[in-house]
């Protein structure tokens, strides 16, 4: 499939110009699937809620680390059917400069029809996580948990900004100011965090914790017109040429809170996430035209055509984020049922609104001759809406595999496929 391709040359173009830090927009590792139920699958718990780093790491160990905890990669794409490819059939017919009037007229009809949907709806989008190798790292002493984290996490979106098309029957081309919107964002994070009981009885207790996090996001975006793109190029060209341009770096500081109240077959977590608030700079686009010359010119002009509708200066806001959690545990502590819910929608570096409605089931077989298995559902509850199950395993206590597929289908040359899909893969010093 065409989007898959995309996500794949764009993750990496995206990763391998990172350093390495901060939070996944692909869950990262056994928390795609598992929500957190239960520590013991991951260190990576640790980073979800801050005081869940006092069930990450075995009572009785002083170290836990990763391997290579997680790398993970996702996509999705919005409700159009073969959004790609009619962008690409769109980009040749301006290309074209032969066209007869009925030609032409054919061109403007069929396109006029459609710019509408694809504007308002379509999209392609690719997002990805990595843990620096050996992190997270939790070590207990009497005083609590530490744990020291560090990751990297990156987005971009491919959009498009629709406008009339007309024919030109002295050029004999079709001609519109249409264009490809592109917003991309990576964050680097290194995170210090802390958790502690601060009450117990017999059978139950009291845990809090909290995270120092340094962020430094990388944002862009960029307008490209669609008469500026070479012949030979299409869709994912522009993605991958184009997320980067632009870009603008910036780093702050903020502070995430947890508790979780932890019973002999029950749990139940709050987390409040970013409670600073932190704002990231994009770079500019649509201003001081005049000094570009060529295509760069004409992707000023053309952002600045779309002023009214799209920002030329914007500010990313990691808002804060409240998350209540709950699990319960059966079968002697191997099964556990847990679900989570944000209470209220954020937006991610590319704009899109995010609020997670999650459910999963988990067991552990405790043996290394069959994997722990845990099956997941997710629901965003603003923005796309979209809805997933996941499956996941462990494999000898160890090595983690998760994979997450949407219940939401579109149409690619007439075949179904999920409108969001996702993988992640990790290797992890056993709990």
């Amino acid at each position: 499939m065409k989007s898959v391709v995309i996500a794949a040359a764009v993750s990496a173009a995206l990763f391998s110009c990172a350093s390495f830090a901060a939070p996944g927009f692909v869950d990262a590792g056994p928390n795609l699937s598992d929500n957190g139920a239960s520590g013991a699958w991951t260190a990576l718990y640790a980073t979800r809620n801050p005081a869940g780093s006092e069930f990450a790491i075995a009572p009785d160990a002083s170290f836990r680390l990763g391997i290579l905890s997680s790398i993970g990669i996702g996509m999705e794409v919005g409700p159009v059917d073969n959004f790609a490819d009619e962008i690409d059939d769109l980009i040749d017919a301006l290309d074209r400069d032969d066209l007869t009037l009925s030609e032409g007229n054919a061109l403007v009809n069929r396109f006029n029809s459609i710019l509408g949907p694809l504007s308002r709806d379509g999209y392609v989008k690719v997002h990805g996580g990595v843990q620096v190798p050996l992190f997270p790292i939790l070590y207990r002493s009497n005083l609590g948990v530490f744990t020291l984290d560090a990751n990297i996490s990156a987005q971009a979106r491919l959009g498009f900004l629709d406008s009339p098309l007309t024919y030109n029957s002295v050029s004999e081309e079709v001609e519109t100011a249409s264009a490809a919107y592109i917003k991309a964002g990576r964050v680097d994070e290194i995170a210090l965090g802390f958790s502690r009981p601060v009450w117990q009885q017999p059978g139950r207790r009291l845990i809090v914790g909290g995270n120092l996090r340094y962020l430094q996001a990388t944002l862009s975006k960029e307008v490209v017109a669609l008469e500026a793109i070479d012949e030979d190029d299409d869709v994912e060209d522009v993605l991958k040429d184009s997320y980067d341009v632009n870009e603008h770096k910036s780093s702050n500081v903020t502070v995430d809170v947890g508790a979780i109240y932890d019973a002999s077959n029950y749990r139940v977590g709050v987390t409040f996430a970013n409670l600073t608030e932190p704002d990231f700079e994009y770079g500019a686009i649509g201003s001081n035209c005049g000094v570009l010359s060529g295509s760069a010119q004409y992707n000023c002009f053309t952002a600045a055509y779309f002023s009214n509708r799209i920002a030329l200066n914007e500010t990313w806001t990691l808002e804060r984020l409240a998350t209540l959690e709950g699990a319960v545990f059966f079968a002697s502590g191997k099964g556990s049922l847990a679900a989570s819910v944000d209470l209220n929608d954020v937006h991610d570096p590319v704009g899109d609104l995010n609020q997670n409605l999650k459910v999963a089931l988990g067991y552990k077989t405790q043996t290394n001759w069959l994997p722990d298995l845990r099956v997941g559902y997710r629901k965003n509850l603003a923005g796309s809406e979209l809805s997933s199950a996941s499956l996941g395993f462990t494999f000898f206590g160890a090595v983690h595999l998760d994979v997450s597929c949407a219940l939401e289908s579109t149409n690619i040359d007439g075949n179904s496929v999920p409108r969001t899909a996702a993988f992640n893969l990790g290797f992890e010093m056993g709990y």
